[in-house]
């Protein structure tokens, strides 16, 4: 049975299509791995717990800080990207979904990005989400259908794509069957691709 090994190429960094390639019965992937944090902006995420306990969104942010810090010491070159959901105001590739705020387009991490989200930890982190994006409707399936334009902008090759979604609510939007319905679908047709 052949070994399934990940290869990633570091010969040029301005190389930007990367082949996949079969040898001796050894299968090896070459390309980027991926990774979106789908991040719920909605003011039940930003309630502090019991006994001084950080808020999930909080807790979310030192999760992707993280995440991008591990990922600049050992695969560089991946991309990630920051997205949250639920927000007031809306900033995504031409702007066609509401309430989906974009904070980082798919691309490599870097230092800057890291004290981007430093700047969102903690309770003047909470401030800064809260002025620079607010708590509004939710609708997840706008969210999903946002990353899924994402990855189709998106040139180079990737291994592996990864939507990872940050929420504390079961039901995100509040019993609308029309809207979990919609998520459902938008979820399925991401699994596809």
């Amino acid at each position: 049975m052949a070994e399934w090994n990940e290869f990633y190429q570091n010969e040029d960094e301005q190389q930007e299509e990367e082949e996949a390639e079969f040898s001796g019965g050894d299968y090896k992937v070459s390309g980027r791995d991926s990774l979106v944090f789908l991040v719920d902006a909605s003011k039940e995420m930003f309630i502090k717990g019991e006994d001084g306990q950080p808020s999930n969104f909080d807790m979310t942010m030192q999760v992707v800080r993280s995440v991008y810090t591990s990922k600049i010491i050992s695969s560089h070159r991946d991309l990630i990207a920051l997205v949250f959901y639920g927000t007031e105001q809306s900033k995504n590739p031409r702007n066609s979904f509401k309430h989906v705020y974009v904070y980082h387009d798919l691309d490599e991490p870097g230092a800057k990005r890291v004290q981007e989200v430093d700047a969102l930890r903690r309770e003047k982190g909470a401030q800064l989400a809260a002025q620079t994006m607010g708590s509004g409707e939710t609708s997840l399936g706008d969210a999903l259908w946002c990353c899924a334009n994402l990855y189709s902008d998106i040139k180079l090759r990737l291994s592996h794509k990864r939507l990872m979604i940050f929420t504390c609510r079961d039901e995100p939007h509040g019993g609308d069957s029309a809207k979990d319905r919609q998520a459902r679908t938008k979820a399925s047709d991401l699994k596809e691709t």
